[in-house]
């Protein structure tokens, strides 16, 4: 009865593992914040990225600006320069960053779209700091100060994709809980174990498969949210890059557990062997006790 709790335990233990783990990156890293600016953070270093964004931009600021005469030339050339060099601007970095947050918000802050008066359908991309960066470089060059909308918008998918991200924002926080499983399961696992040396074994053998099945099931989501259609070309890249960020991050928290899952098991065996090494002295020492007896 020991032996079955025990392996029931490690069973369940490894179940709730491989639903916490994701759940917690998630919520760290694509939920919460700044874990979503540093993941997305990256995107804006991608030439090909940049240069389709600040076209993009571009285009935003031209449809929302009604320009004089006299400066369409000027602008014309102005505007062009910001299309192809907006991302050697010193202070795009900043106006990127701002961009993730604004987005950030847009599309994971539940409480603050409850408050407004129309609940977006798709998910949406804000490049509304970009058009004004585009804004003040265009006031330096022509001295003509423009007012620009606060929130210039991207559509990024559908209806469908704003229902899925809902969703993971409303139960990847609830991670700790699976997590908080994982852990009394594995200390009812040692606690009825008869050998607990091979408890800390399965456990590793476990996670090791977790860490396979984990590689399998991003690639797996990698595709599938990758044969998604997007609204546009910006939009597109922008899944793509992020696709590819968030694989690379997970996969560091994959080669962590693999790593983990490694050492628990030659901790395992070590254990099993000292063990198998202590018993048929014990063995032999209770039997010469009791032909003595005798």
């Amino acid at each position: 009865m020991r032996s079955f709790v025990s392996a029931v335990a490690v069973l369940l233990a490894i179940l709730l593992t491989a639903v916490a783990v994701p759940a917690a990156w998630v919520d760290l890293n694509v939920v919460k914040e700044d874990g979503f600016v540093r993941l997305a953070g990256a995107l804006g270093e991608d030439p090909d990225f940049q240069s389709r964004l600040a076209v993009a931009a571009v285009g935003s600021f031209e449809a929302n600006v009604d320009l004089p005469e006299p400066v369409r030339n000027l602008a014309s050339d102005a505007l062009k320069g910001a299309a192809t060099g907006m991302q050697s601007w010193t202070d795009y970095p900043q106006a990127w960053e701002e961009t993730v947050r604004s987005s950030h918000k847009l599309n994971f802050s539940v409480g603050q779209q409850a408050e407004e008066a129309v609940t977006p359908t798709s998910l949406l991309l804000d490049i509304g700091p970009l058009v004004r960066l585009i804004r003040d470089h265009f006031a330096s060059a022509t001295g003509l100060r423009i007012d620009v909308p606060a929130e210039s918008l991207v559509s990024l998918g559908e209806p469908s994709h704003r229902q899925l991200v809902e969703r993971v924002a409303a139960f990847a926080p609830l991670w700790w809980i699976p997590a908080l499983g994982a852990c009394v399961s594995v200390l009812l696992a040692l606690a009825a174990a008869r050998r607990r040396p091979a408890v800390v074994l399965f456990l590793g053998v476990g996670g090791a498969a977790l860490a396979a099945l984990w590689t399998a099931a991003s690639a797996l989501a990698g595709g599938l949210v990758g044969n998604i259609a997007s609204a546009n070309s910006v939009a597109e890249l922008f899944k793509q890059e992020f696709l590819d960020a968030a694989r690379s991050g997970f996969g560091e928290w994959i080669t962590v557990a693999a790593m983990c899952s490694g050492a628990l098991a030659v901790v395992g065996i070590i254990g099993l062997l000292v063990t198998s090494r202590r018993s048929p002295g014990l063995s032999t020492a209770s039997g010469r006790a009791g032909s003595m007896e005798g």
